[in-house]
């Protein structure tokens, strides 16, 4: 895979530079440690706060699919453990890889001390690459947006994204934030098959997760993940990558997921 130039790694701080090579160290040469410490520990943690609560819909459309698959989930964004439970799902209940990566927003698991131990923790260095905030270090991430199209080419490589960018704080469960571009540019210039995911029942607060598992009946507060059909792209990616073209690729893997989420709310 394509490094960054060093101008580019230039921009990141020196916090930021050690928890890059982290992380690009070990999805690059230890995934199977990656994945044995994901279904090891993850897999205990997302099972015990909501092992009994999970209703999945639709995960049967990745059931022919084998390990060798490559795939770009794109799903809402309310909780920071959705793409924890989507991939224990993916862990539990299909054949594909467990080579599995999400994207993060540098803020805290790349910028901050106690960041890359975090990222090990959760993910096992998973939340790779990073995206950074700061308007003047675009360049790096149009080179994250690159790397992620680069992976989705390595067969059994599953990323998610999430369309909005950021966590959408609304009470509403069936709002959503507008769709950032840089999610169509990935979906315009990978051939792997993109998948929307509706995701509804999880809270930011383990200990709440923990309690609604163990303490309430299991039907009070349940976890929902429902997955649609492969997005057809195949009319934008003859107008070629371009920047108002990637918008509307953004925001159509946006409205796949809505239509899961109107079918949530009509029952």
């Amino acid at each position: 895979m394509t490094r960054p130039p060093h101008e580019l790694l230039s921009l990141l701080s020196p916090t930021e530079r050690v928890s890059f090579e982290l992380a690009e160290l070990v999805n690059e040469h230890l995934q199977p440690a990656q994945a044995a410490w994901n279904r090891a520990f993850m897999g205990a943690m997302i099972w015990s706060a909501g092992g009994r609560r999970f209703h999945v819909e639709g995960l049967d459309r990745l059931a022919s699919k084998g390990p060798s698959a490559r795939l770009l989930l794109v799903a809402n964004h309310r909780s920071f453990f959705d793409f924890y439970v989507i991939t224990a799902m993916l862990f539990w209940r299909t054949n594909l890889s467990r080579r599995i990566l999400f994207p993060v927003r540098s803020s805290f698991f790349y910028d901050h001390p106690v960041g890359p131990l975090l990222n090990a923790a959760m993910s096992g260095m998973a939340m790779f690459p990073p995206i950074l905030r700061d308007r003047h270090r675009t360049s790096f991430n149009r080179w994250s947006i690159q790397r992620c199209v680069e992976e989705l080419e390595k067969p059994g490589t599953i990323m998610g994204l999430h369309p909005e960018g950021t966590r959408n704080k609304s009470d509403d469960p069936y709002s959503f934030l507008p769709a950032q571009p840089g999610v169509g540019k990935v979906a315009l210039e990978t051939t792997a098959p993109v998948v929307p995911i509706f995701i509804h029942g999880l809270t930011n607060d383990l200990r709440d997760e923990w309690r609604r598992n163990w303490l309430q009946p299991a039907a009070a507060h349940p976890i929902t993940l429902m997955f649609g059909p492969d997005i057809e792209f195949s009319d934008l990616r003859a107008q070629g990558s371009r920047a108002a073209t990637q918008k509307r690729a953004a925001d159509r893997t946006l409205a796949a997921i809505r239509a899961l989420a109107e079918q949530h709310r009509s029952r």
